[in-house]
């Protein structure tokens, strides 16, 4: 996997553009009577609720109750920069945070990240389940190519890539524009239902429908353990980020007093 070097840390970097006038009126009006509220609602959405993009969000029973409250702890440092806006600004500007560090993010750190960035948005997928699946299908290798030619950063196989539009399948981009088209395909086909979607990613939509859900597959249950973990991982570095976020401009709040 290559590494991608970046010159600021990240904590910096995320923090411009960020409008610290609006942050300090945020700030002086403030209400501690509000936290608690605040806290479950951030923290429920940092967790991989859908945002501004949409998607298909990860089922609760496969987050962590542990994280889930360090990233609550974390929420509540900050909360209070924005507590005194109407609820549905709190959400928006909540939404808008963490979009932007989420872009940033794959922006950063992850190989191909803008591509895959891109294309999940534009298909309505979560770029966390996007980068779980080229990452436990190709560890992020554009010329990956498996015993039975499935082949690339999405490991399609050609028949599937031509069906998606892709000629060249080592090309990235048209790699990664099929493969987002085709779990776009099973997203419709399966309800939105990621277990299956991911497991017909596997082991194709037949499989799927043959038995009612995840076929009794070896390789396939494996798959979608590792699919799973790869986007929860994702998942909880990006609300980790937002959560420093936002005691980032807590701290330049308390500071600019």
């Amino acid at each position: 996997m290559n590494e991608i070097k970046t010159k600021r840390p990240f904590q910096q970097r995320v923090v411009d553009g960020f409008d610290r006038s609006r942050i300090h009126r945020y700030a002086l009006k403030s209400k501690a009577r509000r936290l608690d509220g605040l806290k479950k609602r951030y923290a429920t959405l940092l967790l991989g609720a859908s945002l501004a993009v949409g998607g298909i969000g990860i089922p609760m029973n496969f987050v962590e109750l542990r994280p889930l409250r360090e990233v609550t702890g974390g929420v509540e440092a900050a909360a209070g920069t924005i507590a005194s806006l109407p609820p549905a600004h709190e959400q928006q500007e909540l939404t808008l945070i963490t979009e932007s560090t989420r872009e940033a993010f794959f922006r950063t750190e992850i190989p191909f990240g803008p591509l895959i960035y891109a294309e999940a948005v534009k298909n309505d997928l979560r770029p966390e389940l996007v980068a779980a699946v080229v990452k436990t299908e190709s560890e992020f290798k554009p010329t990956a190519r498996s015993q039975a030619n499935a082949q690339g950063l999405m490991q399609l196989m050609p028949r599937t890539g031509k069906w998606m539009g892709a000629d060249n399948l080592m090309n990235p981009v048209e790699n990664v524009q099929a493969g987002t088209k085709y779990l776009k395909y099973l997203t419709e086909r399966f309800d939105g239902d990621e277990t299956k979607i991911i497991a017909a990613y596997n082991a194709g939509e037949g499989n799927v429908r043959k038995f009612g859900g995840v076929p009794p597959f070896r390789e396939t249950q494996n798959y979608l353990k590792k699919v799973r973990k790869s986007e929860a991982d994702f998942t909880q570095q990006v609300s980790g980020l937002v959560s420093e976020r936002l005691e980032v401009a807590d701290a330049s709040v308390r500071i600019s007093r």
